[in-house]
This record gives C-alpha cells, sequence and structure tokens, in this order.
C-alpha cells in the first residue's frame, strides 16, 4: 500500500478532511480487499457511518488510518483487535496533545 493516490499524490493531501468515501473507493485507495476493510470495521479499526457495508461511508482520514493498521500488522505482527487498541490509544494521545497545546496557549 502507497499512500498515494493514481495521480502519484499522497492521498490525504488531496482528499482533504471533509470528504467521505465509499468502501469500494476506500478499497481503491489503499488497495485492500473489501473483506480486509469489513474485517477492520468488526475489529473497530473503522468506524463507517451507513448500516451495511454497501451504504458505508468514512472520513477521508481513514485512509491514513488504514495504512496505519496494515504497518502495524505487517511489521510489528500486532493483530487485528491488537491494532484496534493501538490506533485507539494514538487517538487518545492526539486528543491530549491537542489540548495541552490549547492551555498552553490561552495566555
Amino acid at each position: 500500500m502507497s499512500g498515494l493516490a493514481d495521480n502519484g499524490k499522497p492521498v490525504i493531501d488531496w482528499l482533504g478532511d471533509e470528504r467521505y468515501l465509499s468502501l469500494a473507493e476506500l478499497c481503491r485507495l489503499t488497495r485492500l480487499s473489501a473483506d480486509e476493510l469489513i474485517e477492520m470495521v468488526e475489529e473497530g479499526v473503522l468506524d463507517p457511518a451507513g448500516g451495511r457495508p454497501c451504504d458505508w461511508s468514512f472520513p477521508a482520514p481513514a485512509v491514513r488510518r488504514v495504512q496505519v493498521a496494515v504497518r502495524l500488522q505487517r511489521d510489528l505482527r500486532v493483530n487485528l483487535a491488537g491494532t484496534a487498541v493501538v490506533l485507539e490509544l494514538l487517538d487518545e494521545i492526539r486528543a491530549l496533545r491537542s489540548r495541552i497545546h490549547i492551555l498552553e496557549n490561552s495566555d
């Protein structure tokens, strides 16, 4: 998984945070199968809007989240359940750092 779109630009750069992707689009951008992404949803790695896979929509940052999940699995051999936990902890760290930054600059 390269993280590059068909035009060679990093996916996150040209998608923007406001864009939503279908399951098929996420498959294409991450080069994973629908079954692999459905498994990520079932394990809590991804949280799409919509009831059924054909109705799912994913925020654009899900592309990066999938990339990180794949690297955790491939490089560190973390199973999918462990990957979900690691990603939750990374989200929490990001949120705490943001709060600290806001508090430090509120003077």
